[in-house]
């Protein structure tokens, strides 16, 4: 089941969850909702790495004081994977047998941030518990998630917000949940509107570099070595520079192949870009080829190889700058 099906209808109560996927604001309000269920309980958190097997068997095993039962939430429970190369999955198919023997009264929730299907043990617990999938929103579902957590928190996004947000911080719905209790605060008992997510949501970190990669395209070399070392300056990484790099050109790829479906407006429709950065990018990924998204991916990732090896990363990052001015 999909986080947004169980948010909505969670069904009755189960002996035992997975709350699986990287968004921790999904697996944090899954975990609160299965709690609400069983108002009678007593909430037990343990450390998957610190409690081990052995001790959340215990807890299921033994009665509560002051309640009638448990939730006992397992965090990190990736934790009971084994690690590469391993000769054995013990911890895993113990934890298995032990969400199989699991019926009540108390609750388990292994709250895990990744999940493992290829394994016996993940997915015997599969059969046993109700799978919570916690990953990413599909994109065009995001802004609607945001209207609606607008209005869980007794506010509401005026016309454009919505799509303003997602296209400043992307999937990361941890700080979503951030941005829009600094939102509601700033508007103030008013409709947060498009002009106040301008002014209060900084952009997200990959869009950033988009100033340097647009000097590089234009040829302007001078501009964009000058970026590069206020980059540096700041205390930048390569590696992390070239991450957002590679994150831009794959958009500048989706962008082109929409641009070749309907124009201008269809990279309009289908690639959310902050407003400030929109006819920048159109401009550049209407003019984008494949053969550029080769020449740019295997040039970033060669440095990205050598600043990994240990190379001087300023030099290697002036380099790079040059040999994609080259490329553009």
């Amino acid at each position: 089941m999909d986080f947004l099906t169980f948010d909505k209808q969670p069904g009755a109560l189960r002996p035992s969850y997975v709350l699986a996927g990287d968004q921790a604001a999904f697996r944090r309000r899954a975990a609160e909702k299965i709690a609400a269920m069983a108002p009678d309980a007593d909430v037990l958190r343990l450390d998957a790495a610190e409690a081990g097997v052995g001790r959340v068997s215990e807890e299921l095993h033994t009665r509560s004081f002051f309640s009638k039962r448990k939730v006992v939430i397992v965090r990190g429970a990736e934790a009971f994977f084994p690690r590469p190369n391993a000769k054995s999955a013990d911890k895993l198919d113990a934890l298995a047998e032990l969400v199989a023997a699991h019926k009540g009264p108390d609750v388990l929730i292994l709250d895990s941030g990744k999940w493992d299907k290829r394994f016996r043990g993940s997915k015997a617990i599969e059969k046993s518990a109700e799978l919570i999938d916690c990953g990413p929103l599909p994109d065009r579902d995001v802004p609607k998630w945001f209207e609606r957590r607008a209005k869980e928190l007794g506010t509401s996004l005026g016309t454009g917000a919505a799509d303003e947000m997602f296209a400043r911080i992307g999937n990361d719905l941890s700080r979503a949940e951030a941005e829009m209790e600094k939102l509601r605060t700033y508007a103030a008992g008013r409709a947060i509107g498009l002009e106040d997510v301008r002014v209060m949501v900084e952009l997200e970190r990959s869009y950033v570099i988009w100033d340097l990669l647009d000097a590089v395209v234009a040829g302007d070399t001078r501009t964009a070595l000058k970026m590069l070392r206020g980059h540096f300056r700041d205390g930048e990484r390569l590696v992390a520079l070239v991450a957002m790099l590679l994150w831009n050109v794959r958009r500048l790829a989706q962008g082109h192949r929409a641009y070749r479906k309907g124009g201008a407006a269809e990279i309009r429709a289908k690639i959310r870009m902050p407003w400030d950065k929109v006819d920048g990018f159109v401009k550049l990924a209407s003019g984008w080829t494949p053969a550029k998204t080769r020449g740019w991916l295997k040039l970033l990732l060669d440095a990205d190889l050598e600043a990994k090896s240990g190379g001087d990363a300023e030099l290697t990052g002036e380099v790079l700058v040059l040999k994609l001015s080259r490329a553009s």
